[in-house]
C-alpha cells in the first residue's frame, strides 16, 4: 500500500518515516503539481494506485466520485 498526502497533510509525512510506510506527496516528480484540481489527484490516485490522505471534505468527495481509497481527517 502506498500513500497519496495532500498538500493540506504538511509533517505527516515525518511519521509515516518512522513506520517506513511508503508514500507521495502532491508537488513531488512525477506527482500532480501542488494547487492541483482535486479532482485531477483523485484520477491520478486511481491510476496508480494510491490511497489519498486529506482532510479536504472536495477531494474526499471526488475521491468517492472515482472509488479512490482516502484516508480522511477533519
Amino acid at each position: 500500500m502506498e500513500f497519496l498526502l495532500d498538500e493540506n497533510v504538511l509533517g505527516l509525512d515525518r511519521y509515516l518515516d518512522v513506520f517506513e510506510l511508503k508514500y507521495r506527496r502532491i508537488g513531488d516528480e512525477n506527482c500532480p503539481p501542488l494547487k492541483s484540481g482535486d479532482s485531477e489527484v483523485a484520477k491520478f490516485a486511481d491510476k496508480e494506485n494510491l490511497v489519498v490522505v486529506t482532510n479536504d471534505d472536495n477531494l474526499r468527495k471526488q475521491c468517492e466520485l472515482f472509488g479512490v481509497k482516502y484516508v480522511f481527517s477533519d
